[in-house]
């Protein structure tokens, strides 16, 4: 049920809705009461009434709407349990209408407050929907970046506040876009990364409250809506009464740095998998359509969403990402082994250690360190840190450059490559520490991958 005549099945005390919205706002009760032609003393009354009539409801939206400042729309939000029936009743997305001005206005100055000071900021576009023509049953206000969704909400992946049919519950999502992929498959296409990413944000106590998985949007059957619901990877739930400005900030914030993660780190590859796995036709091939754990586009779309320059952009963004999820697992490393030696009883060999990378590139490795020996003495080692904000070992990719190479075959098992997972996450941990070339040249260790040749012309 939609509309006005959910608010009655749904229990909600109009009055004491109405008494919060007026303590929340600037609005004084005197002004409030003469706007829909009763007296204060009536007015005071009536918000000790739980049951007001349709047209009643319908003048105290709109009232509320003529008195409430464009800087104060977010106490609008107290209203959305009677505001998005009355706005659905209508069945015309009306933007100059309280949801719309909440959310086109009040929660878009909220959400560019984070943007604007975030590191991609230039590539952040903040808007919102009301729906196309007809009121949506799910009104929702979004972020993407234009090198991921290049066309609008329409393509890629963002992070979106979506709002329930009887405005009663909200959700910060990490979703998928609808219209450019398979309906059948949105749920199924979320449940994969929904799990990495879970595991990811486990005991980390900055991400209580989010969860996999679809969503419960309310009555949607038949709609976008319902597409919505199952294209949501993770998401917080949030009582939209008690939506906090401050909270609803942090809370973007920290999904905005989990949603680079994951892009960068998991979703990137499907996006350079989408290009360069097109035939010259534009087809793809058998084994990306049928994917459900990836991203894979409706049979028809013959052309990639990326093109040569935005590829470029997206390769530097990525470039970029890997380096601070680097320094940021160098830093660990770094401190994890002073802090081992002091434990160990060995502090009169911190100063061995030296994070050399900080002062110049081209040594080969990152970190050089000591191991203390069976007689108590310390022996050179030298660590090369690999980072990611992911984890996993089974799908830790990592690349060693021609350098550092030559050195680990040089160094044999003097030379460690230090692997550390969940960078920048409560649970950041060093998973594996091994020698990739403990006899100089076997590579029994890791498996190799040649991505790039140095070619000349034949004399």
């Amino acid at each position: 049920m939609v509309g006005l005549e959910s608010i009655r099945s749904n229990g909600v005390h109009v009055g004491k809705l109405l008494e919060e919205y007026l303590k929340s706002s600037k609005i004084k009760k005197g002004d409030f009461a003469k706007e829909i032609d009763v007296s204060r003393n009536t007015l005071t009354q009536n918000l000790q009434t739980a049951d007001w009539t349709n047209e009643r409801i319908l003048k105290a939206v709109d009232v509320a709407n003529e008195l409430t400042l464009n800087g104060d729309l977010l106490s609008g939000l107290k209203l959305f349990p009677i505001a998005i029936p009355a706005f659905l009743e209508g069945r015309k997305g009306v933007v100059t209408g309280l949801v719309g001005r909440t959310i086109k206005t009040g929660l878009k100055d909220l959400f560019s407050e984070v943007t604007d000071i975030h590191e991609f900021k230039d590539n952040l576009i903040v808007d919102g929907s009301l729906g196309q023509g007809n009121a949506a049953r799910s009104v929702w206000i979004g972020v993407r970046d234009d090198r991921i969704s290049k066309n609008g909400f329409s393509e890629g992946v963002y992070v979106v506040l979506l709002f329930d049919s009887n405005g009663e519950n909200a959700y910060l999502s990490i979703a998928y876009a609808v219209s450019d992929k398979d309906a059948k498959n949105l749920e199924a296409m979320a449940k994969v990364p929904a799990q990495k990413i879970m595991k990811v944000i486990e005991g980390d106590s900055r991400y209580e409250g989010i969860l996999p998985g679809a969503i419960d949007l309310g009555d949607t059957e038949g709609t976008v809506a319902e597409d919505y619901e199952k294209s949501v990877i993770v998401s917080k739930k949030y009582t939209v009464t008690n939506m906090d400005k401050e909270t609803l900030k942090k809370d973007l914030s920290l999904l905005l740095s989990l949603f680079y993660d994951f892009v960068f780190e998991d979703y990137f590859e499907v996006l350079e998998e989408s290009l360069l796995r097109e035939d010259s036709d534009g087809t793809k091939g058998q084994d990306e359509e049928e994917s459900t754990s990836k991203k894979s586009t409706k049979k028809g779309k013959s052309k990639s969403k990326i093109d040569p320059d935005l590829h470029k952009k997206l390769l530097a963004a990525k470039a970029e990402h890997n380096n601070k999820v680097g320094k940021e697992a160098e830093e660990f490393v770094h401190n994890y082994k002073v802090q081992q030696l002091i434990d160990s009883g060995y502090s009169e060999y911190v100063n061995l250690i030296k994070h050399v990378s900080l002062d110049k590139d081209g040594f080969g490795f990152d970190i050089q360190s000591v191991e203390i020996d069976s007689a108590g003495n310390p022996q050179g080692v030298y660590l090369e840190v690999k980072g990611s904000s992911m984890g996993g070992k089974k799908d830790f990719t990592f690349y060693l450059s021609e350098r550092e190479l030559e050195v680990a075959k040089e160094l044999k098992d003097k030379y460690k490559v230090v692997l550390v997972e969940y960078v920048g996450y409560e649970k950041q941990r060093i998973f594996a520490e091994f020698s990739p070339f403990p006899n100089g040249d076997d590579e029994d260790v890791i498996e190799m991958k040649p991505i790039m040749y140095k070619c000349k012309f034949k004399n």
